[in-house]
């Protein structure tokens, strides 16, 4: 399964890329430990994950054509 993943803000910066391709991860969990064996620079950084515009706190199951982000902290008004 293949599976493209958005990133935002200092996430970008950090990668050089605001979208990422990952294969073969059917959860949340394991896209997590993919990304962050892809990109170790992502190590330190605190971020949520959003899967089709929704927040997941605990491990989600992944399907091909789902909308993930990597959320960094951020504040609005």
């Amino acid at each position: 399964m293949n599976i493209k993943v958005k990133l935002f803000g200092s996430l970008v910066d950090k990668t050089g890329k605001s979208e990422l391709p990952v294969s073969g991860c059917p959860d949340t969990d394991s896209l997590k430990k993919t990304v962050l064996t892809q990109y170790p620079q992502l190590k330190d950084c605190v971020f949520l994950i959003s899967v089709n515009k929704h927040i997941v706190k605990d491990n989600h199951k992944l399907e091909e054509g789902n909308d993930i982000a990597l959320l960094p902290p951020f504040a609005g008004g």
